[in-house]
């Protein structure tokens, strides 16, 4: 197993810079990065966008393999790589054997089980997310695979840990909470306070479509509110939001965008009056932690793991998830100009302790125990 104060972890990830989509390629990219700073030796297994085998070594301890999402290594009727296919490119790469494996894909429940059995070391599980598309798809089958299998499932939030609980069951006892990190990039901001900014998955869960209604009513005394959508989703959804825009006549008032890396996304707040989180459900929200690390105003829900960080000292809080609720929070956030930059102020002092490096060093304190918890 090596030596009791080196620890060398093998990630496994769908997404991984710059391939990322949302959260969860965020976390596994600043989290692995972070560990290697600390010591730890990451050895990243991800999928990659060339039709070939890709290993690099960025520096320090960080090691990245990139694995075809395709036929053969990939099956897509089950939505997972093949094991025996990862196992080979982890041995090509020369990655050795590890400590630990430490998962935040469900693309890789196979390969992480093989992993573990053959090097007889602990699954640490990352949830970030129960899979919207239910238990019995795919990816809802992998999951339950890993909830079983890992020997630590940590999830983001109090809200995520009783979610996956009451869907999986048998958990008790494996579960740890650990928050995701944050950076801040912005010191100051400078946008006009009508223009609004929405950052996420383009699905219905996130609120986009009471988020347009909101500005079909903001826009009737308000003629310069301006709302960007940065996200993307499926082409019938997207169609959908814009007819409905079109519908609403405020087609004109909304920029799409598209997914844009993270480090854009990031350069993007400071120059935004707000960013609107109109979230029904949510594990944990890092958009929501970026617009209070970045002293942007924040309007939003306090649905599922937003409550255990947003509140009305550091944001603006939209009661309900419909148009005239959204509009409502984010014209008194217009209205009383002291209370938003009181708010934004607190907003910066909740997201420090919120770094990075703090969560990093939680995560490696919870994988040197297991480690030792198996050394004989």
């Amino acid at each position: 197993m090596g030596s009791d104060n080196s620890l060398k972890v093998w990630v496994m990830t769908n997404e991984f810079q710059p391939n990322i989509v949302g959260g969860l390629g965020i976390v596994a990219t600043y989290l692995s990065q972070m560990l290697s700073k600390t010591g730890v030796k990451i050895k990243v297994l991800c999928s990659g966008s060339s039709g070939k085998l890709v290993v690099s070594k960025p520096g320090g301890n960080m090691h990245i393999v990139r694995i075809p999402k395709k036929a053969p290594p990939f099956r897509h009727s089950a939505r997972a790589f093949k094991a025996n296919a990862v196992l080979r490119a982890a041995a090509a790469a020369g990655l050795g054997k590890p400590d630990l494996i430490h998962i935040h894909s469900t693309e890789f429940a196979d390969a992480a089980a093989a992993a573990g059995n053959k090097f007889r070391v602990a699954i640490v599980y990352t949830c970030h997310s129960n899979v919207s598309a239910g238990i019995r798809s795919p990816h809802g089958k992998n999951q339950a695979r890993l909830i079983r299998q890992a020997r630590r499932i940590v999830v983001p939030s109090r809200w995520q840990a009783a979610a996956t609980s009451r869907l999986y069951g048998g958990v008790r006892g494996r579960i740890a909470v650990i928050p995701h990190g944050v950076n801040a990039v912005s010191r100051h901001t400078g946008g006009t306070p009508e223009h609004l900014l929405f950052v996420g998955r383009l699905i219905p869960s996130k609120g986009i479509k009471p988020l347009i209604k909101a500005v079909a009513i903001l826009s009737r005394s308000r003629k310069n509110v301006r709302l960007t959508v940065v996200g993307s989703g499926s082409d019938r959804y997207m169609n959908h939001l814009r007819s409905f825009a079109k519908q609403l006549g405020v087609s004109e008032r909304i920029r799409w965008t598209g997914s844009r890396p993270h480090h854009a996304i990031q350069r993007m707040y400071a120059s935004y009056g707000a960013v609107i989180v109109p979230s029904g459900k949510e594990s944990f929200c890092l958009v929501a932690l970026e617009a209070m690390a970045n002293g942007v105003p924040l309007v939003s829900t306090l649905s599922g793991g937003l409550r255990e960080f947003v509140n009305n000292r550091n944001a603006q809080v939209i009661r309900s998830v419909n148009g005239e609720s959204i509009a409502r929070a984010i014209a008194a956030a217009w209205g009383n100009k002291e209370a938003t930059k009181r708010r934004r102020l607190y907003a910066k002092a909740v997201a420090a302790r919120y770094r990075w490096r703090k969560v990093a060093l939680r995560y490696k304190s919870l994988f040197f125990d297991l480690k030792k918890a198996r050394t004989p």
